[in-house]
């Protein structure tokens, strides 16, 4: 298995979001997701949320519709 490649970050709720992409042997194509880290992920370990979503939905779906990065830095 090949590593991820990175294909963008940006800056957000003083984290950053990493977008990425990488080829999948089962689904015989390039696959994509999405992590956002918060600022506190730069100096200590931080809690991890997993979002699978479905088969129309893209790696951008929850960062748009549920806006959940802008409550992560609180939480860790």
């Amino acid at each position: 298995m090949s590593a991820p490649n990175l294909v963008s970050e940006n800056r957000c709720f003083g984290g950053t979001v990493g977008s990425y992409s990488h080829h999948s042997e089962t689904c015989n194509g390039e696959m994509r997701f999405a992590v956002y880290q918060p600022p506190q992920a730069t100096s200590k370990s931080v809690p991890v949320l997993y979002f699978l979503s479905g088969l129309t939905c893209t790696e951008e779906n929850f960062i748009v519709k549920a806006g959940a990065q802008r409550l992560l830095p609180s939480m860790g």
